[in-house]
């Protein structure tokens, strides 16, 4: 069988946003996987921190381009390695996110980027999402706060979001991916 471009394309869509033809499985087409998330886990961040700290993860949005509200069911590390999720918040956010940080809550300097988000975060899981689609710049920022419980090989490979809209399951997975250097070594 020869793989042609649109094929390898085809396919890489269908497993990066975690499609399942099992009854009862999520589905990964869902109103939360917009057009930036064809690539779901193909990128990494390296952050410096030492075990026992707790680390931002903020470089992901969760935009309802759906006509329904979306009701966020759970938020957790995919394939975690050396770290646990602590929490998760949604940010409001129109031009930027606070990003990457090796504590939590995050820097003053990760906060100024999104002005008075911060102050109007609230718990992920069992947040309800609006439909956004007239306003593509109007989004929640996904923070997580991630524990450091190993010491060697310290990564994960990105976030799930079980998430529904009426009666039906959808699951979002993000494009970037952690590793956590323990040791004062730079990150590669």
């Amino acid at each position: 069988m020869t793989i042609t471009p649109a094929l390898a394309l085809a396919l890489a869509l269908t497993l990066a946003t975690g499609c399942s033809s099992a009854p009862g499985t999520p589905s990964g087409d869902g109103p939360l996987n917009g057009p930036d998330y064809s690539d779901a886990g193909s990128g990494n961040v390296c952050l410096p921190a030492k075990p026992g700290a707790t680390v931002t993860f903020g470089g992901d949005e969760l935009h309802n381009f759906g006509k329904k509200e979306v009701v966020v069911d759970s938020v957790r590390l995919a394939e975690p390695h050396g770290l646990r999720f602590a929490a998760a918040v949604l940010v409001p956010a129109t031009t930027s996110f606070i990003g990457y940080d090796n504590h939590y809550p995050p820097s003053k300097f990760a906060l100024a980027s999104v002005g008075t988000g911060w102050q109007h975060r609230r718990p992920a899981v069992g947040a309800t999402i609006a439909p956004q689609p007239a306003n593509p710049k109007a989004t929640h920022n996904l923070v997580l706060a991630i524990r450091v419980t190993g010491t060697s090989h310290v990564r994960m490979k990105g976030i799930t979001v079980d998430y529904h809209v009426g009666g039906k399951k959808y699951r979002w997975h993000n494009v970037m991916g952690l590793s956590v250097e323990t040791e004062k070594k730079a990150c590669r």
